[in-house]
């Protein structure tokens, strides 16, 4: 049986940039990831740039895979356009993954292919590995979840797409939120270097469907056409047992938007931090302390989320209703952007 004290359940940007930081500090540690490429799960591949005081250059520590800086999104609705300014990061999601590989390589093992089927007695099955301390970050149908006992969060469902012919300001973020487009989510048209992450998404799958076909007949030349199940959660329990969760598998997200790159990294970097102060007591640690400490971080971020999702897409019908006071939303985050970007 091969030893390791910690072993990463998942390779997207979760179990990723978990094992970039842990190599900066010097924990050795073993990642399965069952596919045999990164940028499985399908996104926008816009990366808001900071969040609560987390800059996304200083947590990824390059730019590769880097294509555009965007500062302003309109959100087009029934009642007109309202622009609102944060920056969003625009990549290659891809390269953003190898990139963060190449980083945590220089201290762990990455194995690629190799999916981990069960996990029985504190051992990864078939492998045979017994870690000290499991880390699941394997998605919304996480079996390290399933090992602790915690609940499946609640999901929606997202298809995106690439294009080459939109006719939109290449220079903005789009954002879609009328009914007539969707029910229960909206549809996007994120600007890349040389194209266009296009895509449509809703937290009610019963809507989803249709709106989906019309999405698609409505952009008859996109390509590569790529679906997956999106946790619209608030954050579940994160520990138990042996092991910890961390993105998708925590419904670390932002359900309101339904962007968990940078609270996935966000996470990971707070639970490499708990490892470090674990491993100098021989991982005999209260796995508890890892939950608060990213509660204490980022968790009224993700529960405001949560409770503005409750209130946009079930408990406000009126679409006029939602546009004041997405408005007054918009005011409010470009008042806090422009201020913290002067700094």
């Amino acid at each position: 049986m091969e030893r390791y004290d910690i072993a990463i359940v998942g390779g997207g940007i979760a179990g990723l940039s978990m094992a970039k930081f842990l190599a900066e500090k010097g924990i050795p540690f073993i990642l399965f990831e069952e596919h045999t490429n990164f940028f499985m799960k399908p996104c926008g591949e816009g990366i808001i740039a900071r969040v609560l005081g987390y800059d996304f250059y200083d947590l990824y520590g390059s730019k590769e895979g880097i294509e555009k800086e965007i500062m302003e999104t309109n959100i087009h609705t029934k009642y007109g356009i309202l622009t609102l300014e944060m920056p969003i990061i625009m990549t290659d999601k891809k390269k953003i993954e190898a990139e963060f590989a190449r980083q945590a390589e220089k201290q762990g093992e990455i194995r690629m292919g190799e999916k981990v089927g069960d996990i029985k007695n504190g051992t990864l099955l078939p492998q045979k590995i017994k870690p000290k301390i499991i880390v699941g970050a394997d998605g919304i149908f996480s079996i390290v979840r399933k090992y602790i006992g915690a609940k499946t969060p609640r999901c929606g469902i997202a298809i995106r797409a690439y294009s080459n012919e939109v006719e939109l300001d290449d220079e903005k973020c789009h954002v879609i939120r009328r009914d007539d487009v969707v029910k229960y989510g909206y549809a996007w048209f994120f600007p890349k270097r040389k194209k266009w992450n296009i895509g449509i998404g809703s937290g009610k799958k019963k809507f989803f469907k249709a709106a989906y076909q019309k999405f698609r007949q409505e952009n008859p030349n996109a390509f590569e056409w790529k679906g997956a199940y999106i946790p619209l959660d608030m954050p579940i329990k994160s520990y138990g047992k042996n092991a910890i969760l961390i993105g998708d598998a925590a419904a670390h997200v932002s359900a309101a938007i339904g962007e968990g790159i940078m609270p996935s990294i966000i996470i990971a970097k707070i639970a490499s931090d708990f490892i470090e102060k674990a491993a100098k007591k021989d991982y005999k640690i209260d796995l508890s302390l890892y939950e608060k400490a990213w509660k204490e971080a980022i968790g009224r971020y993700l529960k405001r989320s949560y409770y503005l999702k409750i209130l946009f897409f079930s408990m406000i019908r009126s679409e006029y209703i939602r546009y004041k006071l997405l408005a007054k939303m918009c005011k409010e985050v470009t008042k806090y952007y422009r201020r913290i970007m002067k700094r």
